[in-house]
């Protein structure tokens, strides 16, 4: 049996080097090692971790950003001005939460199931003569010949005492003074949806860019049945959402209208809005 030869120190570190340098890639067993125990694929691991990490950190800023910035239609509306006039969209489609009815100053109104028939005389001239609570009074022109059925409607419930005791229950300024509420937040109607109405060639006579200017209030599905307002500074901006004006104030905007309807947004408010004690309705200025 041949004797093995004995490796000087330098000849065994070179064998030992040569050794690894030949089993890289192989396990103990001779077998080559995977590519994912290799150290190159430690490198690809944190790699794509920190890939990975990097790619959700904008996703949960921009979840977390559109949880914490989200706003209501109404937060969303306050930011851009008073929003659009309306009856809220009416007491089956209102999503803001109506506060209790129940104020102590307005008592039951009646509901009626359909538009009244207009029986009013186109050839003669109306006058709506509004006496608030302090007795202050507001004396409206009513349009009888450009905006008939608004005018009809109008006049049908002042001679059925609806809008007596009912109060402006929406106010804004330089906006408008919103009433004819019988719940007196802004929810509430007579009981039906008034029809739209366009008459051709009067856009001037039925503009609402001008103050002291009357319109029913609208929802979605057509205008309000008794909520109308008044404009405390020129609004042409509505012209364009299908308000109809139907009448005009000529006596008391200043003393009455601006003066002592008492500001109020609906949203804030826990106090009744400024009541009106009656509505009589004037023709021929009879």
């Amino acid at each position: 049996m041949a004797r093995r030869r004995r490796l000087s120190p330098r000849q065994h570190a070179q064998r030992v080097q040569q050794r690894k340098t030949g089993s890289r890639g192989f396990d103990r067993g001779g077998n080559r090692r995977s590519i994912f125990r290799s150290k190159y694929a430690k490198i690809f691991y944190v790699v794509g971790v920190v890939g990975i990490v990097g790619s959700l950190v904008p996703i949960l800023l921009l979840g977390s950003g559109s949880n914490s910035g989200s706003t209501s239609a109404a937060d969303r509306g306050a930011a851009s001005g008073p929003a659009p006039v309306s009856m809220l969209d009416g007491p089956e489609d209102d999503a803001a939460t109506v506060a209790d009815v129940d104020q102590g100053t307005v008592e039951d109104k009646p509901q009626f199931d359909a538009p009244p028939a207009v029986t009013i005389d186109l050839e003669s001239s109306y006058t709506a003569v509004m006496t608030l609570e302090n007795g202050s009074v507001i004396e409206i022109e009513l349009f009888a010949d450009v905006a008939p059925i608004h005018t009809n409607n109008f006049i049908f419930l002042a001679e059925q005492g609806f809008y007596d005791g009912l109060t402006f229950h929406r106010v804004l300024p330089d906006f408008v003074a919103q009433g004819g509420d019988p719940t007196g937040e802004g929810a509430g109607s007579a009981g039906y949806t008034l029809p739209d109405e366009e008459v051709a060639g009067n856009a001037d006579a039925l503009s609402l860019d001008g103050e002291g200017i009357i319109s029913m209030a609208r929802g979605p599905l057509g205008a309000s049945s008794s909520q109308f307002f008044i404009t405390l500074a020129p609004q042409g901006g509505l012209d364009s959402q299908g308000f109809t004006a139907f009448g005009r104030v000529v006596l008391g905007f200043e003393e009455a209208v601006q003066q002592s309807i008492a500001l109020r947004d609906p949203s804030l408010a826990v106090q009744p809005g400024t009541s009106i004690a009656s509505v009589t309705i004037r023709q021929d200025g009879g």
